[in-house]
């Protein structure tokens, strides 16, 4: 093998790497951004890119001089849009930072057109470039009369585009999005400066030459280049658009290149160096590339594993034991199906312990009771759901079990054919006793009688399943807590994006906004929000709240006489009316329960104590959910203010101001409140 072969070898690997690079990163970017117009108008150059470097793959195997026209032709498909897409991907860059590309835009407009003629005419004509000059290694179209115009153009489009991203990251006000930018302008040379045809402008001003080692040997080095700039050009578009926080972005970037393009690259090099291998030891190629192909997948996997530990450190840095306990809870939930096979199996042991055929478990649910789990023949199940004073037997094995002497053995209650036990949570002291639900056997006999060894297991198999039930219970309300912050976090992650740029020149002046921000973008907007329901009938809570700078306060003004804390009360209102369900008031059903409190609570002004009575939950759960409600509140709030409040308000049709128009009963004085109006004509 000559010098020549091995560097064109080597350039056909590179170009190859550079192929796979360009399709990972489109596929990654459609996937993950493609919402985005910034991505999405980078994808598109990548695709143009690819098809230029998949090209230069292809015409390493061309044989003849017409296969070589038809590829070369096809690759100046990619050449002639190159120009024309990254100035749009420029533009998008740009008017992500607040900026007005109105005449930039006609600028772009003019590329695209005169991109898609040319590309016309280097697949169909002769005018930019004419017959091909066939010699391996290398081959290229001639250059035609239009080349030098065409090259002209490539060069002004191209330098126009970088100054666009120039113009972007001076418009950058914080040292970490100027150093983003920064780096999508060392990236933005690579698309520019790749794909020019410097074979063509060498050979009109020097004419034809054989393909020598040097020109592929500056092929290798610049493929070479060209990878890392894409790479640094893509990790910077990989935060466009993205609400996830960015140590997110960093995993999921380096994990998708470690199981994809990375595996994909050494699979091709694998591939590619089969030949000289089968030359050397003389083996079959298809035994060469399979045992090569199956070492390369297996070991990156494995080295994938091995290596997590160190990518987490890499990519969390300080966040490591959060994001490990995070890992560690998804690893330790306890799901419905996992809760349904743990009682199971207790029911099982207690089956066979008591030698009984049948036994069930049921959990509390509001008043009523639900069944969780049961051990025997088809038939049970209905005729332990025929029973309709379960509750019943629940309450009587309670007082039964309050009556016995501490230390006793824990007795079963006897009810319609089943030995019942209580299951009690003593564990939380800030709650005290709650009643998780009951454990029923199938009974041998009216009065239990137990060995001493029976009543060991029993206990033992007691305690789990109150435990197993106390922790679903808690998990529970932990997601259910969850679904309802989920949106606050979304917001919190919108917020994070928002990028303050320079706004000379711009539509709006963001400057402004960030000297004087919305409450909605404050830490303290959930408290401003408790405090003004707190004083939701009159107080220095509601007359003097920092909520009074929303817009959609403002533009309330109209409907309230002008008067900004009855504005606010209607807004409060309105908000309040946004998370009412569909359907007639409930008070035991779940999806009314955030409703409920704050109704409650803060519009009817009732006790704690009365509210958790009338919902069936402890006062300590409901100041929890108080809290998720509020959080709920906040949030409808944040949307109201981010659209058009004036055509989103309209108009309550009580006179107090009220949303739930006229309440029963006189509203009550809330603790530490001032007390609102004894009358509701009177209300304000």
């Amino acid at each position: 093998m000559t010098f020549t072969a091995i560097l064109n070898f080597i350039n056909v690997l590179s170009s190859s790497v550079l192929v796979i690079l360009t399709f990972a990163l489109l596929a990654y970017t459609l996937t993950y951004n493609f919402r985005n117009r910034v991505a999405r108008r980078f994808a598109l150059l990548l695709a143009f890119l690819m098809i230029v470097y998949a090209a230069d793959v292809a015409l390493d195997r061309i044989v003849s001089a017409d296969s070589a026209n038809r590829w070369l032709r096809l690759q100046w498909l990619g050449i002639a849009m190159t120009p024309a897409t990254a100035y749009l991907f420029s533009l998008s860059v740009l008017a992500a930072t607040n900026y007005r590309i109105a005449r930039r835009r006609w600028i772009g407009m003019f590329a695209l057109a005169v991109s898609v003629v040319s590309a016309l005419d280097a697949v169909f004509g002769n005018a930019i470039v004419g017959q091909v000059f066939y010699r391996p290694p290398l081959s290229y179209l001639e250059g035609g009369p239009l080349f030098w115009p065409f090259a002209v153009y490539y060069a002004v489009i191209i330098w126009l585009a970088l100054a666009n991203v120039w113009k972007a990251r001076q418009r950058c006000l914080t040292d970490s999005t100027r150093g983003r930018m920064t780096y999508l302008v060392l990236g933005f040379i690579a698309p520019g400066v790749s794909v020019f045809p410097y074979l063509i402008a060498f050979a009109l001003l020097w004419g034809p030459r054989e393909s020598g080692w040097l020109v592929l040997l500056v092929s290798i080095l610049g493929n070479i280049a060209v990878g890392f700039l894409l790479l640094l050009m893509s990790y910077t578009v990989a935060y466009f658009g993205v609400l996830t926080p960015d140590r997110v972005v960093r995993y999921r970037l380096l994990r998708f290149f470690m199981r994809g393009p990375v595996v994909a690259i050494l699979v091709i090099l694998a591939i590619q160096i089969t030949p000289p291998i089968e030359r050397i030891i003389g083996l079959p190629r298809d035994a060469i590339l399979f045992s090569i192909i199956t070492g390369v997948i297996i070991l990156s996997q494995l080295l994938l594993s091995v290596t997590k530990s160190a990518v987490d450190r890499l990519i969390y840095r300080e966040d490591r034991e959060e994001i490990a306990w995070l890992r560690e809870l998804d690893r330790r939930m306890l799901a419905t199906s996992d809760l349904r096979q743990l009682l199971e199996n207790n029911l099982l042991s207690l089956c066979e312990l008591l030698r009984v055929p049948s036994a069930f478990a049921a959990a509390v649910v509001g008043p009523d009771l639900m069944l969780e789990a049961l051990v025997g023949a088809d038939e049970k199940r209905t005729q332990i759901l025929s029973v309709t004073d379960w509750s019943d037997a629940l309450g009587k094995a309670l007082r039964e079990q309050s009556q016995a002497k501490p230390g006793a053995i824990l007795q079963p209650s006897h009810h319609r054919g089943y030995w019942l036990w209580p299951l009690v949570d003593r564990t939380h002291d800030d709650e005290g006793v709650r009643v998780l639900g009951i454990l029923g056997v199938q009974a041998r006999t009216a009065a239990p009688l137990f060995t001493a060894d029976e009543v060991r297991v029993v206990e033992t198999i007691l305690d789990r399943t109150t435990r197993a039930l106390a922790d679903r219970k808690l998990q529970q309300s932990m997601l259910a807590n969850l679904r309802y912050l989920i949106p606050d976090i979304e917001r919190v992650q919108q917020l994070r994006g928002v990028v303050p740029y320079a706004a000379a020149d711009s539509a709006r002046e963001p400057m402004t906004a960030l000297l004087d921000p919305s409450p909605i973008h404050s830490p303290e907007f959930d408290a401003w929000v408790k405090d003004a329901l707190s004083h939701y009938w009159g107080g220095p809570k509601l007359t003097h709240s920092p909520l009074m700078k929303l817009r959609v306060v403002s533009e309330t003004l109209d409907h309230a006489d002008d008067d900004p804390t009855r504005a606010l009360r209607l807004v409060l209102g309105q908000a309040l009316e946004r998370i009412k369900p569909e359907g007639k008031q409930n008070l035991t059903a779940p999806e009314w329960l955030l409703y409920n409190i704050l109704e409650m609570r803060f519009v009817q002004g009732r006790k704690v104590r009365e509210i958790a009575d009338r919902l069936a939950i402890s006062e300590s759960d409901l100041y929890r959910k108080q809290r998720v409600a509020i959080g709920q509140l906040a949030r409808v709030l944040s949307e109201m203010e981010q659209t058009n409040a004036a055509e989103s308000m309209s108009p309550p049709a009580s006179s107090n101001g009220s949303p739930f128009g006229a309440v029963d009963d006189a509203p009550l004085p809330v603790d530490g409140d001032v007390t609102p109006p004894a009358h509701k004509s009177t209300a304000p």
